[in-house]
């Protein structure tokens, strides 16, 4: 036999273990004061007989997540602590097959409430809540290994839920460890269609509004949202915890994007007149998602632009008429122009994003109304508007890409977007100029801008016109 021929058969079984895929299961068992969670992964060790593993650490504005899982078990190996605590490591034979055991604890004994850390795992008596980012170890260096996901043993009368339930094809570590987890007694699952594609929502809680309603604005929302992208739907997870309220007054909502899901939290009096527009946001971070470091740098695109494209999605579903479109532009014109976060410096904003309020919704702001004044001034130049250029970039690769949409608005409005944002700091918004916008007039008082609609029977058919041919 040729010696090189038979040197590549020794190799081949080593690659094909090397290719095995990560396989994670998560089992929830009950236990008198909260259920226990324990998370299950099975793979091929390391060529050289040690495999290390990369905790979760640090993610949303919460550090030292590794905190959260412990009570190690492996078989096919020995673990043990590193210099840092967020890895552990195990020494085995070489390729050795681990099985590996931890379990995920919940540091809060109380419900999450209004100032609630979402990377943090909620382990309530009846019910849980997870992401991944939270809870899923993963080998170090091995993010994009191929992975498997299912559900383990679960109390009687439990229901649970995931992203992952119909798993992609490319399924990856990392996309376990960026996925969604709900269980609870008394989870609620509903489904509609979209076509022969399903749209799962996964429920806890009372709300002000039915489940069919949410149900049927989420099926209204994406179905709209896809078109306006050209995109096909997806296999897709909506599911919604509640908060706790410090004074029956109290109000909060949010949610946490996913490519194949979101998470949504609220306070049961989360009034159903915002929840369209919650959606629309969250569903379109299937697009609107960093495709490199994710930080909030780049906020202003992945939140903002999908601000002003979620708004856009409001008109086209019927949640929002002109008015209420209107409405919502000056809410955002004040608050930006009003934000103590002008005087800070980008690095500062920043520095300050999970911390500070201000900091934290300047990125949101500057995106929606940089969106919206390169939107105006594409028009004004004889081009379609802003959508069509985010169809492009889409279909490009992907609309987080900072270099690549700023190329794109330079290329279609060269010096367009470093005057807008220029335009956005406190000297800039008191020159917003009246005919800035389609469809009404800015006037600026005491230098604080506001928009009044054109009072004409159609007064914005460019707002609400028909989504871009895919």
């Amino acid at each position: 036999m040729n010696p090189l021929f038979a040197m590549v058969l020794g190799l081949m079984p080593v690659a094909a273990r090397a290719e095995e895929p990560i396989q994670y299961q998560l089992s929830i068992s009950a236990a008198e004061a909260a259920p226990r969670i324990t998370v299950t992964m099975t793979l091929r060790g390391d060529a050289d007989g040690t495999t290390e593993l990369d905790l979760p650490s640090n993610w949303a504005g919460s550090n030292g997540l590794w905190r959260n899982v412990g009570g190690w078990r492996v078989r096919g190996g020995t673990i043990s602590d590193t210099a840092k605590p967020e890895v552990k490591r195990i020494r085995h034979a070489p390729h050795a097959r681990l099985t590996i055991r931890y379990d995920v604890t919940d540091p809060d004994p109380l419900p999450p409430g209004a100032d609630y850390h979402k990377a943090l795992p909620w382990i309530e008596r009846d019910w849980i809540t997870l992401h991944g980012e939270g809870v899923i170890v993963i080998p170090s260096g091995g993010q994009e290994r191929p992975a498997r996901f299912g559900w383990g043993r679960l109390p009687a009368g439990w229901r649970v839920a995931s992203d992952l339930d119909t798993p992609p094809a490319d399924l990856t570590a990392n996309k376990v460890a960026t996925a969604i987890f709900i269980g609870g007694r008394d989870l609620r699952l509903i489904e509609r269609r979209i076509g022969a594609t399903p749209l799962r929502l996964a429920l806890l809680g009372q709300w002000a509004f039915s489940d069919a309603q949410l149900a049927d604005r989420a099926l209204a929302v994406i179905s709209v949202e896809n078109a306006m992208l050209g995109a096909s739907p997806i296999p897709f997870l909506v599911t919604l915890t509640p908060l706790t309220q410090p004074r029956p007054t109290s109000l909060s909502y949010g949610g946490t994007g996913r490519t194949a899901g979101f998470a949504l939290t609220g306070t049961p009096n989360m009034p159903f007149r915002d929840l369209p527009r919650l959606l629309g946001h969250e569903y379109a971070h299937r697009w609107f998602k960093s495709t490199g470091d994710d930080d909030a740098n780049g906020y202003w695109l992945t939140e903002g632009f999908n601000d002003w494209f979620s708004a856009q999605a409001m008109l086209r579903t019927g949640d929002w008429t002109a008015a209420r479109w209107a409405e919502e532009l000056n809410a955002v014109l004040k608050r930006h122009t009003t934000s103590p976060a002008l005087a800070l410096t980008a690095q500062q904003r920043f520095d300050r994003f999970w911390t500070d309020q201000a900091a934290s919704q300047f990125p949101y702001d500057e995106g929606q109304l940089t969106a919206t004044i390169i939107d105006a001034a594409l028009r004004r130049s004889g081009k379609p508007g802003l959508l069509p250029l985010l169809v492009a970039l889409n279909r490009a690769g992907g609309l987080g890409d900072r270099a690549r949409a700023e190329a794109a608005i330079e290329a279609a409005l060269p010096g367009a977007l470093a005057t807008t944002q220029a335009m956005l700091t406190r000297e800039g918004l008191a020159r917003l100029t009246p005919d800035l916008l389609p469809c009404g007039t800015i006037k600026v008082e005491s230098g604080a801008p506001q928009f009044t609609l054109d009072p004409s029977p159609i007064p914005c058919p460019a707002l609400a016109g028909p989504a871009p041919a895919p």
